[in-house]
């Protein structure tokens, strides 16, 4: 039996951990390129659905701060933010993330709140394949349950990232 290599696992570890892989056929630089370069993650980082992104701010260095605004068809804007905690270049990333949902009222200096879920890519080169291992850590267990679903959005990303690495390849 074969397993379809752009096939999405989801996993919930114990009680508060989402675990999501994904294999991609580039190399292991490239992947790594598309989840922090913000002129690459303009070319398939979308947002909910009838969302695009409208900007990106990303300082990839640990303690560096990052801002991804996305906006819909009638011009509401959120924004996810935070600040990376770890950053090996181009082996992995970790960022705690927060959500502003009125950009009005944001404040990027502000407090981030301490129950931020945190996410963690690992990229492992495997062959000719990259392995994506994506971890969130939620606060609660009742947070992760709201979440869920965050993970199954990626599924339909994925092709557009698929498609950008076969460009750049």
């Amino acid at each position: 039996m074969t397993t379809d290599q752009k096939e999405v696992k989801v996993e919930l570890k114990g009680e508060r951990e989402v675990v999501l892989t994904r294999y991609f056929a580039a190399p292991r630089q490239l992947v790594f390129d598309c989840f922090t370069k913000p002129e690459l993650m303009r070319r398939w980082l979308t947002g909910p659905e009838g969302w695009t992104i409208d900007s990106i701010e990303n300082d990839l260095k640990v303690g560096g701060k990052y801002l991804y605004v996305f906006a819909d068809q009638k011009g509401t804007k959120m924004g996810i933010y935070g600040k990376f905690l770890e950053v090996v270049v181009p082996e992995k990333f970790s960022n705690n993330e927060n959500y502003a949902t009125d950009l009005a009222a944001f404040n990027p200096d502000g407090p981030e709140n301490p129950d931020a879920t945190v996410e963690s890519r690992k990229f492992t080169t495997e062959g000719n394949l990259t392995l994506l291992t994506h971890v969130w850590t939620y606060a609660s267990a009742e947070v992760r349950e709201a979440e869920l679903g965050a993970a199954d959005g990626w599924k339909e990303l994925f092709q557009g990232l698929d498609k950008l690495l076969s460009e750049l390849s």
